[in-house]
């Protein structure tokens, strides 16, 4: 369970950056911050204010952050990947994009304020400035793609496979992940290499989303 101090040291570090964002306090599923997001260009303009409310979840690291918009800017629904909290990106990208840097001021910068300015784009242009992904399964598999950098779902189903331990290749075989080298020198020696960053309770969760979309 994450301590108190950690939230409080994280949020000390992110009001210096979105200082309109009140003191966390503590709720049933961990810790929720509300308050207000500016979305700022890079000439430092403000387009627009939302209200949001942030959960920082016991359980962190191996779950994330939520941002909810408590204002009604934003419309409820897939189009505006709005539900009962706001779609930011997958998670496998989030936690992978996140590695080395898991903290609640690097994921308000690279994917809370951008998912928030990306609606202000859309709203002018009716097309959003950034990648989004499809909901549910075939959005995971969307992130894995960039993840490990292929196209083939095969590929990705047997990366998964093989990270989270539900398969396993012989000693002397060659990796997995294309390295050249033998199983026992690459993924065996370094596993921590293979999953940048990415629970591996996330890894089987999406693993058994995917497996059970291509059963349909």
């Amino acid at each position: 369970m994450v301590s108190e101090e950690l939230v409080l040291r994280q949020y000390q570090e992110a009001i210096e950056r979105f200082p309109r964002l009140l003191k966390p306090k503590k709720v049933e599923n961990g810790w929720d911050i509300e308050g207000f997001i500016d979305v700022i260009d890079d000439e430092g303009s403000i387009w627009d204010s939302f209200s949001v409310k942030i959960t920082f979840p016991f359980n962190f690291p191996d779950h994330l952050f939520e941002l909810k918009e408590t204002g009604n800017k934003i419309p409820r629904g897939t189009e505006w990947h709005n539900n009962e909290t706001c779609c930011l990106s997958t998670n496998a990208i989030m936690f992978s994009e996140m590695f080395g840097n898991l903290t609640l001021l690097h994921w308000l910068i690279k994917f809370a304020h951008p998912f928030l300015a990306n609606y202000i784009y859309k709203l002018k242009t009716e097309h959003y400035a950034n990648e989004v992904f499809d909901h549910g399964a075939l959005g995971i598999i969307q992130g894995y793609y960039k993840v490990f950098r292929t196209y083939d779902l095969p590929t990705v189903v047997a990366n998964l496979n093989y990270i989270t331990g539900t398969k396993t290749l012989g000693r002397n075989d060659p990796c997995f992940c294309g390295s050249g080298k033998k199983y026992k020198h690459c993924y065996l020696s370094e596993p921590q290499k293979h999953s940048p960053g990415i629970p591996i309770s996330i890894l089987q969760s999406d693993l058994n989303q995917i497996l059970s979309y291509n059963k349909k």
